[in-house]
């Protein structure tokens, strides 16, 4: 019967794949390039399981507490409010970006230039097999995305003052002139490679470092969004490697608060909390830059903007190598914390949201 040669041939695939596992497995121990399959064979597993299994987007913003109300009420029992402000930067277009997201119609995959790029992308995938890197895992930046993360580095290696007062000022921020900041990103590479070629006018100096928060993992299903990094380190950046003279990921990165990928029963939610006491517990500075992704800096602002809050931020994403600041503040309600975007702090520093 049809079922019967269906389970044949998938016994036939497992008994095959659970051999060649084996094989690189065995050999793992004494070969870099088999070390590097091994990984990437367990991060294609992990990420199709998280793909099909995960509850990371099973949570509404709407069912959790009303910043507006909690926030308020803090305030009304005297307890005190602190403030820092936030200034998210995208990262550019990812390859996975460019193979799939080539437009937001459906038809979009029926037109050849994605069958192309796809075919692309396979050819990369399997040579890369050896090496550690992939086209889909972790993403890496586009051609387009590295133009991205550089219009960020150019706007801020200007010369002369942006025309708007404010913005002048948050520009200054990133560039470490003006304030206390501290830089920190997501753990995927198109988040560290946008942040790292973005800030190099000022990275370049050596006197700051990028830390490294799993916290600011992107919330997605998609294979995209499981991180290459270990634990306490940094997955190898060849883009950026290839874009920055002088670059040294030992030299620019602190790896000690990154954890590695994130789990497949996780909700996306609990590292936003994560983040948000990161920024106020884990440094005196008055600034935090952080660089990461759209759909987490989306749900970010769905968050911890009230709930009756209409404001863009809730719906667009902000634009790839956008930079966007706000202030954020927290308090005390009974024996939790409670935090607030303060809503008509919100501005657009380079490029701003896709409306």
């Amino acid at each position: 019967s049809h079922s019967e040669r269906a389970m044949r041939v998938v016994l036939v695939l497992g008994s095959v794949f659970t051999m060649l596992y084996g094989v690189v497995f065995a050999f793992s121990k004494q070969s870099e390039a088999a070390g590097n399959v091994l990984h990437k064979l367990n991060m294609w597993i992990h990420g199709i399981i998280h793909l099909i299994f995960t509850n990371e987007t099973r949570w509404k913003h709407t069912k959790m507490d009303n910043p507006g109300e909690t926030f308020a009420e803090a305030k009304r029992n005297g307890s005190a409010v602190v403030k820092k402000t936030i200034i998210f930067i995208r990262h550019g277009e990812s390859k996975w970006n460019w193979v799939f997201n080539d437009g937001k119609s459906p038809l979009r995959f029926l037109k050849p230039s994605f069958f192309i790029n796809l075919g692309t992308a396979m050819f990369w995938e399997t040579m890369d097999a050896a090496t550690g890197n992939s086209i889909f895992l972790d993403s890496p930046l586009s051609d387009e995305g590295v133009v991205q993360a550089q219009s960020l580095s150019n706007f801020l290696a200007q010369d002369g003052k942006a025309d708007d007062e404010k913005v002048e000022s948050f520009r200054q921020m990133l560039l470490g002139n003006h304030g206390e900041s501290i830089i920190c990103s997501s753990n995927l590479r198109r988040a560290l490679a946008t942040t790292t070629i973005g800030l190099w006018p000022r990275l370049k100096k050596g006197k700051d470092k990028v830390h490294v928060l799993s916290s600011l993992q992107e919330s997605s299903r998609n294979v995209d969004t499981q991180a290459l990094s270990m634990p306490n380190s940094v997955a190898p950046l060849p883009v950026t490697q290839a874009t920055l003279e002088g670059f040294d990921s030992k030299r620019v990165f602190v790896t000690a608060e990154n954890k590695g990928n994130k789990s497949i029963c996780e909700k996306g939610s609990v590292r936003l909390f994560d983040f948000a006491d990161w920024v106020f517990s884990s440094n005196g500075s008055d600034v935090v830059i952080a660089g990461g992704h759209s759909l987490y800096f989306r749900n970010f602002f769905r968050t911890f903007l009230p709930h009756d809050s209409k404001h863009p931020a809730k719906k667009h994403k902000i634009k790839n190598g956008g930079a966007v600041a706000f202030t954020f503040a927290k308090s005390k309600l009974g024996d939790k914390w409670v935090y607030i975007v303060e809503e008509t702090t919100i501005t657009p520093v380079h490029l701003g949201f896709d409306v």
